[in-house]
């Protein structure tokens, strides 16, 4: 019986440590990061023509800061801000190509939870964005310049962690996007274009690291 009443103020304090972190009236503030890297070597053969190999690298880069408040209880609206830097080196006996690309975006976003105890959760729901791309390609040294304006509408699943009070971790598990692209290079000339992706958690990783307080 001792056992039981020393328990129940146990998880109940449990229980209101889990509440006050996604509870009405809470913000958070983080940043978010996402590191990708591929590596691939291929030996090509086309048939009565010729044969080569081809070695091919992409890295890429993401960090920004991230703010949000709780306009209900497990319900939180916010903004994020975007870096990216990508280099995709493509390298074969017949020629080279490198590209470099640097992004600067900005998203708001709207987030449900479903905590499953004190510490582990899901959240997800839309988001929009937009984003300017900067590229830059040497193909064996003929080098052209690009832009690019990115309008962005999407949702997102992501695991979300507590280890402690005040202190949360997430990684996103899925990303589901429509980006419709307005391109220009350094001739002036100009064209669109309209994606839809689906990523899963091998699309890199990501991560966001973010501290709670307000709230009750």
């Amino acid at each position: 019986m001792k056992k039981i009443l020393v328990l129940i103020p146990a998880f109940l304090l449990a229980f209101q440590i889990s509440k006050a972190q996604t509870e009405k009236g809470s913000q958070t503030i983080g940043i978010d990061v996402q590191f990708t890297h591929q590596k691939t070597s291929e030996n090509i053969i086309r048939p009565g023509v010729d044969t080569y190999n081809s070695d091919f690298k992409l890295t890429n880069f993401n960090i920004g800061p991230t703010y949000s408040y709780f306009i209900a209880d497990k319900l939180d609206i916010g903004t994020s801000l975007t870096y990216v830097y990508a280099k995709l080196d493509n390298q074969n006996t017949s020629y080279s190509s490198i590209q470099t690309s640097r992004q600067y975006g900005a998203n708001i976003f709207l987030r449900k939870y479903f905590m499953f105890g004190d510490k582990f959760g899901l959240r997800a729901g839309p988001y929009l964005g937009y984003s300017r791309y900067n590229y830059k390609t040497n193909n064996d040294g003929a080098i052209t310049t690009n832009k690019s304006d990115n309008y962005i509408a999407g949702a997102n699943l992501a695991l979300v962690y507590y280890p402690v009070k005040k202190l949360g971790i997430s990684a996103m598990l899925a990303n589901l996007s429509y980006q419709h692209s307005k391109l220009k290079d350094d001739t002036r000339q100009t064209g669109s274009g309209d994606n839809v992706n689906f990523n899963v958690i091998n699309d890199g990783l990501g991560l966001s690291v973010f501290y709670v307080f307000g709230g009750k």
